[in-house]
């Protein structure tokens, strides 16, 4: 049953090269943006707060313990992949060898989102709709079936709660006043240059920046896939970014950082 949804998966996959080159895109760097967003939480917290600090650390840590379970389900149970078991699936990405069960890539961004959820619900809320993308483009990509990902998301959620909730206080909490001392001074000062202050406190300038990267991925896209446009699972992909582009220009323009910016 799960290889005959995944088979279908994969010709969908390869019948439409927009779509899949998306995936493609999200499978390579969605791992690594999430990184880069949750340090970014701890950038962006204004020097004396520690919720962004806490939600950062919770994330990255999360992640730690997650795909260190990883390790440990893959050694009990060696699944083959999806390609590797079954020579109808051709994956859009390079091969690996690695066990399919569970997704360290899945595991990693649903772990970092749930860390970021279980301290900051709103903050969270924006991570685990990203890592939910991430997640199902590994299924998308041909490189797991669904009930890897699945797997990834019990471990992830798990691995979440525990850094949030259970270690937070006993062994994340003093790491990040320590980390705090060194850091905040840093922010403080740069947080005061004009040109981060004008972005981080006006929201025209935050959503102007937002819709010119987003604008940008659109149009690489499009230059990539010129030629297959007029399908309408290429037109549904762009429609669903231009819905992206707009929640991501809306949320730019919240205010989160202190009028006085430290």
């Amino acid at each position: 049953m799960e290889y005959d949804v995944e088979r279908w998966i994969n010709g969908t996959m390869h019948a439409h090269p927009l779509l899949a080159s998306v995936v493609v895109e999200f499978s390579n760097w969605g791992v690594t943006l999430f990184g880069v967003l949750a340090v970014g939480l701890w950038l962006l917290s204004p020097p004396g707060d520690t919720r962004w600090k806490r939600a950062c650390t919770s994330g990255l840590a999360a992640a730690a313990v997650g795909l260190l379970t990883n390790q440990v389900i893959s050694h009990l149970w060696e699944r083959a992949r999806p390609y590797e078991a079954h020579a109808a699936i051709v994956p859009l990405l390079p091969r690996s060898s690695d066990p399919s069960f569970p997704s360290d890539h899945a595991t990693a961004a649903l772990s970092i989102a749930f860390g970021v959820y279980f301290v900051s619900r709103r903050t969270g809320w924006f991570f685990l709709a990203f890592a939910a993308v991430v997640a199902s483009s590994r299924v998308l990509a041909g490189m797991h079936y669904p009930t890897d990902v699945l797997a990834s998301l019990g471990i992830s959620a798990a691995a979440g709660y525990l850094c949030a909730n259970v270690l937070m206080r006993p062994v994340l909490a003093p790491l990040i006043r320590l980390a705090a001392a060194l850091t905040d001074s840093v922010l403080g000062r740069v947080a005061h240059l004009a040109p981060v202050r004008r972005t981080l406190l006006d929201a025209r300038v935050r959503s102007v920046v937002v819709a010119v990267v987003c604008v940008a991925i659109a149009v690489r896209i499009v230059a990539g896939m010129w030629a297959n446009l007029l399908d309408e699972m290429e037109l549904a992909v762009l429609v669903a970014w231009l819905a992206v582009t707009v929640l991501a220009v809306r949320l730019s323009a919240m205010r989160y950082w202190p009028a006085t910016a430290g």
